[in-house]
């Protein structure tokens, strides 16, 4: 089914971008943010890991792998050489049933690493176990949590081939990002080791560092998640407006009045001795 084949992740596509954010959140959830030009413009998915994810992934192979056979042979082979991997179904941000059936992330906790592949494209990121294991327990808050770790791939620096990332690309040492579970921060463990590709070897590590140069994307480190724009919540986001405005007022104290031409402002006792007289 051609609905379900995204086009943002298709190569033509993907050439049009200037490299995207990784994001990977203690919810168990990971956020891939496609950034396109102008800077304040991207294409967001979510990637979310099903109970039963092998048989979502079936699902998902069988109603589209006469179109996508490259996609789902690439995620097949990675299965294979990886047996322990989790397999995430990533859909459009705010719309749960906008699935992408040409987009999967893994995730190993043997191999501390995560795959994201796009159609073909196959992309590695070298991560701590640590890390691993609070994406695949997902036992983190799900809103107003900042993500533990963020990462941003500019185009110039894999041209959309098959890459890893290791721990010398990132512009941050993975010991910075903060673990928090459950209001409490976790120590994340020290990424002085170093683990084989294994298996995958058609993916060669960049050979430079992958920076950010932005301020932009140095902030969104720390930016937290609007839980209303997650799609894990099966909620309407509750209308605010008459809040908001009330607070408004109420932080300034008190309300602007015209008297004889003259600007002067009342509290609340002038005022109703005002309408009372």
């Amino acid at each position: 089914m051609t609905a379900f084949i995204r086009p943002e992740f298709t190569l033509e596509t993907l050439q049009t971008y200037t490299g995207y954010h990784l994001q990977i959140f203690a919810s168990g959830r990971a956020k891939i943010s496609l950034q396109m030009v102008p800077i304040n413009k991207k294409s967001e998915f979510y990637a979310l890991c099903p109970k039963k994810d092998r048989a979502a992934y079936q699902r998902q192979k069988d109603r589209s792998k006469i179109t996508l056979v490259d996609h789902f042979a690439t995620v097949d082979q990675l299965l294979s050489d990886y047996l322990d991997a989790k397999v995430y179904r990533l859909h459009e941000k705010g719309n749960n049933n906008a699935t992408a059936d040409n987009a999967h992330l893994l995730a190993s906790l043997e191999q501390a690493a995560v795959w994201l592949v796009m159609n073909e494209v196959v992309h590695r990121w070298q991560l701590t176990t640590r890390l691993v294991q609070v994406l695949l327990e997902g036992k983190g808050s799900r809103s107003g949590q900042a993500s533990i770790f963020n990462e941003y791939a500019p185009t110039q620096e894999h041209d959309w081939q098959d890459t890893a990332f290791e721990f010398e690309d990132y512009r941050r040492d993975l010991g910075d990002y903060p673990v928090r579970i459950s209001g409490t921060l976790a120590p994340v463990a020290s990424s002085s080791a170093r683990w084989p590709l294994l298996n995958h070897e058609m993916i060669q590590p960049i050979q430079t560092k992958t920076t950010v140069a932005s301020a932009s994307d140095e902030a969104s480190d720390y930016h937290l998640d609007d839980p209303y724009d997650d799609p894990i919540f099966y909620t309407v986001a509750p209308d605010r407006t008459q809040d908001e405005s009330r607070s408004e007022h109420t932080e300034r104290g008190s309300w602007p009045t015209k008297k004889d031409g003259q600007s002067k402002l009342y509290s609340s006792q002038d005022l109703r001795a005002q309408l009372l007289s």
